[in-house]
């Protein structure tokens, strides 16, 4: 639990604020500064009018006093200008970072499938090689031993044109067995 409550020796809740916060709390000391100095400008414009009896070395250096604040105010401008300029160019570069690396994943995906394509076009190439291989010697003993008796059946079909040609021909194919196995026994 003391785990949960602290986090590097601070309290929970010091470890929740944020870099936004951080800044938010900033802007607003800057704004209490501003309307403090505007409060200070107006004191002494007021003080300026009621003192008309003042020395002229006096009113020079208040005036060179609210010229300072002016220019510090103008500093801040400037200073939030560029930054955000400079957030404005960092997002653009993260953007085109972040671009320039989608369309590298892209490629890169793309690549990849056309090699996998590539690879699996191969495997059935050599699948059907393989199989044309293999059926070869069977291919070949069918050329040689079946086919013949079976084109000499259908031709007799043809000639004769039985009732039932499938048991014919079936019965032709069968005496035809019977003949090479009784050459082959002898």
């Amino acid at each position: 639990m003391q785990d949960h409550v602290e986090q590097a020796g601070k309290p929970c809740c010091i470890n929740l604020i944020t870099d936004a916060d951080n800044k938010y709390l900033r802007s607003l000391a800057k704004s209490q500064r501003r309307a403090e100095r505007a409060a200070k400008k107006e004191q002494e414009a007021l003080d300026d009018q009621n003192n008309d009896d003042m020395t002229e070395s006096e009113k020079d250096r208040r005036a060179a006093a609210r010229d300072a604040d002016s220019s510090e105010e103008e500093d801040e401008v400037v200073l939030l200008l560029r930054r955000e300029e400079e957030e404005a160019h960092r997002r653009q570069v993260e953007e085109a970072e972040a671009a320039r690396t989608a369309a590298e994943e892209e490629k890169t995906r793309k690549d990849k499938e056309e090699a996998e394509r590539i690879k699996l076009e191969k495997i059935r190439e050599e699948e059907r090689t393989l199989l044309d291989k293999k059926s070869q010697p069977i291919r070949q003993y069918l050329m040689d031993n079946v086919v013949p008796h079976l084109t000499e059946g259908l031709i007799e079909l043809c000639k004769n044109v039985p009732e039932d040609p499938i048991d014919t021909l079936s019965t032709f194919l069968l005496q035809r067995a019977q003949e090479i196995d009784d050459k082959i026994l002898q």
